[in-house]
């Protein structure tokens, strides 16, 4: 008859990027970001965990919206009025009112998922 081991009492559970990232799997997509938004710490070829209707966007927080019938990573800003502005060019602004049947927000990016062996952030000093 043999003892069970000690070492059962610290033995750890897997970890699922699903069970960590992912809150409602039936609104939420993975995208794959084209290009590179520094100051949100996105690079090229990261992916984005995009929940589409369960997160309301409040001021800050990064989305994935359609300008002019295309997919664009901006940041939502609620103030002085709602409205998208582009990452890295907060001058450039985009109103959520432009165009009223192709003008809005997809959905909120909950993770920003970079992949590290490129260090594409190893000169900026603020990352």
């Amino acid at each position: 008859m043999a003892f069970p081991s000690p070492a059962l009492d610290y033995e750890e559970q897997r970890i699922s990027l699903d069970a960590k990232c992912i809150v409602r799997s039936a609104s939420t997509y993975i995208v794959r970001c084209s290009e590179s938004h520094w100051k949100a710490g996105i690079m090229s070829g990261a992916y984005l965990v995009v929940d589409d209707s369960a997160i309301t966007p409040c001021d800050g927080s990064i989305v994935v919206a359609t300008v002019q019938s295309e997919f664009r990573v901006l940041r939502y800003k609620t103030m002085p009025k709602p409205q998208k502005e582009e990452i890295d060019q907060p001058g450039k602004k985009h109103s959520l009112l432009d165009d009223v049947e192709d003008d809005g927000v997809f959905g909120v990016a909950t993770w920003i998922l970079n992949d590290a062996r490129s260090g594409e952030f190893d000169d900026v000093p603020v990352m």
